[in-house]
């Protein structure tokens, strides 16, 4: 075997440097090489990627966005024709239809958000920019989570919504970790109320949740926001629709609206890039920025377990980062991930997604201010 060397001197002049020079930078950058402690939240839980944690609105001055908790849990599906409110408790073990614990599962994004932690490198994903330190461009904390009570469903919505209010006034984007698909009810009051422009909304789910009542659970949360009178139906976009789940009344709904629903059967057929340049398209013609929910449901369960709603044939992991790549480079005010159920999950594996998607939103805000 031939032991000569045959790249050129500047090759080899090249690759000696490239270590040295980033031997030398490593001093100037704010990073350490070496382990350092956790920066927890409570108990053995660290704060979302080992952001700095905030304990009070005072904490959230000068921040550019924040990661919230709202572990909340509301009226759920037993069966196709009965409902329970989260006083019940947890369903038995192995129960097929009636799935609860998406106010269970905010320690377990936040475990598996290590794997994207700030003190790996500040935030640097050379597969979204190729020289950009998040935590240089962007100041972010974790801001703990709302308290729940499982009697007390409009208490946990006001107490919600002024947690999020709090981020909003600091002038900073809410990221928020559900929690079930009401979550984003005390989000956008909050969001919504100061402003005074329309937003566009952007959803991903398999279900359209376009009931009207009762109120306060994950399936009125649109008509809710719609009410709120700063967000056009020509401005909403419902991405991933698919199974029997959804009902007839929705479909009403949806058709008076003229609504932009995307099936499944859409996004496959069309690709995903061409179906989003479309919904961006709509969601931010005339408005101020765009506000987006993520029910994990929308995703295919073999890919993201942990779903309190799964539908087979959903999006695959392709899917849904080419769309938020898409998505995160526009003007977001707010974004949630919601339906996470830990008890079904595996390997963490559903948990891991979901601290993907949020890293995803907050290197969106980054890239918008980035000047490099």
């Amino acid at each position: 075997m031939s032991t000569k060397r045959v790249i050129s001197e500047k090759d080899e002049k090249k690759i000696a440097f490239a270590f040295e020079n980033a031997t030398r930078l490593l001093a100037t950058q704010k990073q350490r090489a070496e382990r350092m402690e956790l920066t927890l939240l409570r108990g053995d839980t660290p704060t979302f990627m080992e952001f700095p944690l905030a304990t009070k609105p005072e904490h959230l001055t000068g921040l550019d966005a924040a990661i919230l908790g709202i572990p909340f849990e509301g009226i759920t599906a037993m069966s196709p024709m009965i409902s329970a409110q989260p006083i019940c408790g947890k369903p038995p073990k192995d129960s097929v239809y009636w799935r609860m614990g998406a106010d269970e599962g905010l320690d377990m994004i936040r475990k598996y958000s290590l794997y994207y932690s700030i003190n790996h490198n500040g935030g640097y994903f050379p597969e979204i920019h190729k020289d950009m330190l998040m935590t240089e461009v962007i100041k972010v904390k974790d801001y703990g989570d709302v308290p729940y009570t499982a009697d007390d469903i409009e208490g946990n919505i006001d107490r919600a919504e002024q947690r999020v209010a709090d981020i909003v006034a600091a002038g900073a984007v809410p990221i928020v970790l559900g929690g079930d698909h009401t979550v984003p009810t005390p989000i956008l009051k909050a969001v919504l109320k100061p402003r005074t422009k329309k937003v566009g909304l952007i959803v991903f789910d398999s279900h359209m949740d376009l009931s009207h009542e009762p109120k306060n659970w994950a399936s009125t949360e649109w008509s809710q926001a719609l009410e709120l009178g700063k967000i056009s139906p020509d401005n909403f976009a419902i991405i991933g629709i698919r199974g029997v789940r959804n009902n007839i009344f929705e479909k009403n709904v949806a058709k008076e609206l003229g609504h932009h629903v995307y099936t499944i059967d859409v996004i496959k057929d069309r690709g995903m890039r061409a179906v989003m340049d479309e919904v961006i398209q709509k969601v931010t013609d005339g408005t101020d920025g765009v506000y987006c929910s993520i029910d994990i449901d929308v995703m295919e369960p073999s890919a993201v377990p942990s779903q309190k709603a799964p539908e087979i044939w959903g999006f695959t992991i392709d899917e849904m980062f080419v769309a938020l790549r898409k998505l995160t480079r526009e003007k977001i005010v707010g974004a949630d991930i919601n339906e996470y159920t830990a008890d079904y999950d595996i390997n963490g594996m559903g948990a891991q997604f979901c601290a993907r998607v949020a890293a995803e939103f907050l290197a969106g805000i980054a890239l918008r201010k980035y000047k490099g």
